[in-house]
């Protein structure tokens, strides 16, 4: 049972700057890191923390952050499958295709998202933030 799903700049902020995290969010982070709550990382997630790479606005590279998440046991990578795909496609009303395939992910295990992102409540996601 996944207790959380990893929104990017949740857990991006998490590894390099956590005084921007919420009390929620770090607690939940928190508890992943000490192997108490399991949280799924979609994969598209790593492919966000790349691009940011590339386009500078990220220090840490794609490597360094998998190693980071390896070093806790509370961390998984949620590999995109046809469930994740199949919410996506149920989720039009959202127009970001990164934060659409983070959404399925979290649909898919049925999980609470961890993200910043008011929005996304109006889309019927459980959020852990504050």
């Amino acid at each position: 049972m996944t207790a959380f799903v990893a929104g990017t700049h949740g857990l991006v902020w998490h590894l390099t700057e956590p005084r921007r995290l919420a009390q929620g969010a770090r607690w939940a982070f928190a508890a992943a890191d000490a192997g108490r709550w399991p949280c799924d990382v979609p994969a598209i997630v790593l492919v966000e923390v790349s691009l940011l790479g590339e386009r500078g606005r990220l220090r840490m590279e794609l490597p360094q952050f998998v190693e980071a998440l390896a070093g806790h046991a509370g961390y998984a990578i949620l590999p995109l499958d046809v469930e994740q795909a199949l919410a996506f496609a149920s989720l039009v009303s959202i127009r970001d295709p990164m934060v659409r395939l983070v959404v399925a992910a979290e649909r898919a295990t049925g999980a609470r998202l961890v993200s910043s992102d008011k929005t996304l409540s109006g889309h019927g996601v459980e959020r852990v933030w504050d």
